[in-house]
């Protein structure tokens, strides 16, 4: 019995070591990159089951909860008949695994500070469209409504519940190696895709033709963009490796403009350098920052100088990105329109215009998140989302310490780049990775708190 607790207790501290999540990582990857998308969503899934039942800390899931989507290759892959039948088991394996783990470890009900929120983003999504949509157009938007509302709200009241890690173990690194980590096997997969594609690189700018199944340039450079900050905040906590953490960051801020997503490169115009003032003047290894831009500067300047007519070519095409609508003017003038038509709960999420071409399981986007509230809710979703996004700020700033800077930095990028693209109603995997880190930001908060007043000594006389 002894010896059983012993395994137990050492495939628990396991789960949060650095090599696990380069194995969920890794999983992710190859199985993108070999086509075998349904095989790691199974690997995944299956241990998530694992940890639910044999943990009661709640974050050694996240990995598996935010990768799985990163092994999709081909966006068909819901139209192939072996998937369903493969999901269905999976989900009721899982929804077992989550009833073991409630019996296990009961749950103690607390009102979180984004339960309510939530719960008036919910009532916002599944009234949007009263008096206009038909059952067929409500129904259409449907799968989106239970995601963005219903299943985020479970998502973060169970990771505000059970996000119970070991002593030994630092929440705060944890959680952003599972970014850096994503942000790693994101560029293999940008990479891997233009070694494949036949196109030379001045095309992929001219050209939105950047398809990695699970999504395209816009999708990348949102990722990176959330994953740099954590990259820093790495850097901050270490002294010999500070640097590295520092070039991978930098590498992720490359990537986002190798990628040519206008929405991205002017978001991380803006976080990138605030996040660089506030490395130097608050963070810390601030010379093995200094030396680390320095040699990407001199590795940038010789690669000019080396590919100069390519460099040049590719300067040329960046500078006719303008940043304009993109063509996206006209969603945005049917956005107000709908909103006019129905102004308490707009026409709902399963509205479909003539605007944007729909692909499979998709909702018709407006391309920016006031404008897509306010014509899918209404004013009823102006008021939910305004609430929400109000007591979201109130977490991210409450505390100004850098894990809380770093990672809102990230949070920011992602609203800027959402208000341009489509990012803040998509549930998987941008709205579960925002949610996630606000969580973990407003655990953050109520441990620091706590290890604040138990500083202060009372002394009575």
């Amino acid at each position: 019995m002894r010896l059983f607790n012993q395994i137990k207790h050492i495939s628990r501290l396991s789960l949060y070591s650095p090599i696990y999540l380069l194995i969920c990582g890794f999983v992710t990857y190859f199985s993108w990159m070999t086509g075998n998308s349904l095989l790691g969503m199974t690997i995944l899934m299956l241990i998530m089951c694992v940890v639910l039942i044999i943990n009661e800390d709640i974050l050694p899931i996240l990995p598996c909860l935010i990768y799985i989507l990163f092994t999709v290759s081909d966006n068909n892959i819901l139209n192939e008949d072996k998937t369903w039948p493969v999901m269905i088991v999976l989900a009721i394996l899982l929804i077992g695994a989550f009833i073991s783990h409630l019996i296990s470890y009961p749950i103690k009900f607390k009102n979180y500070k984004l339960t309510i929120p939530l719960a008036a983003v919910t009532i916002a999504l599944f009234a949007g469209g009263i008096g206009y949509a038909s059952i067929k157009q409500y129904m259409f938007g449907i799968i989106f409504m239970f995601s963005l509302g219903p299943c985020m709200l479970i998502i973060y009241y169970l990771l505000r519940s059970y996000t119970r890690p070991p002593k030994s173990v630092d929440y705060k690194r944890y959680v952003c190696y599972i970014m850096l980590v994503l942000g790693l096997f994101v560029i293999a997969q940008m990479f891997t895709y233009f070694l494949r594609t036949d196109k030379p690189l001045v095309e992929l700018i001219r050209i939105d033709i950047i398809n990695l199944g699970w999504g395209n340039r816009n999708g990348i450079a949102t990722l990176l963009a959330i994953s740099a900050p954590t990259c820093f905040y790495l850097a901050f906590g270490s002294k010999r490796f500070a640097w590295l953490f520092y070039a991978i960051g930098l590498t992720f801020y490359a990537c986002i403009v190798i990628s040519f997503c206008r929405s991205g490169i002017f978001s991380i115009a803006i976080t990138m350098p605030i996040l660089l003032i506030y490395s130097f003047a608050k963070g810390a290894n601030r010379s093995q920052l200094l030396i680390t831009i320095c040699v990407f500067a001199i590795a940038i300047s010789s690669l000019v100088l080396i590919k100069m007519d390519t460099v040049s070519e590719i300067l040329n095409r960046i500078s006719d990105l303008t940043f304009t609508t993109t063509g996206r003017s006209a969603l945005y003038e049917e956005s107000l329109i709908c909103f006019l038509t129905n102004p308490m709960f707009g026409v709902g999420m399963g509205y479909t215009g003539n605007n944007l071409h729909l692909a499979d399981f998709c909702i018709y986007w407006f391309h920016c998140t006031p404008l897509q509230v306010i014509a899918s809710m209404g004013i009823v979703g102006v008021m939910a989302y305004g609430y929400y996004y109000f007591v979201r700020g109130k977490i991210m700033f409450s505390n100004l310490r850098r894990f809380n800077i770093t990672l809102s930095l990230g949070i920011i990028a992602f609203e800027i780049q959402s208000m341009m693209d489509a990012g803040s109603f998509l549930p998987f995997p941008y709205v579960l990775i925002i949610v996630v880190l606000t969580a973990m930001l407003e655990h953050n908060n109520s441990q620091e708190s706590k290890v604040f007043m138990q500083s202060i000594n009372i002394v009575k006389e």
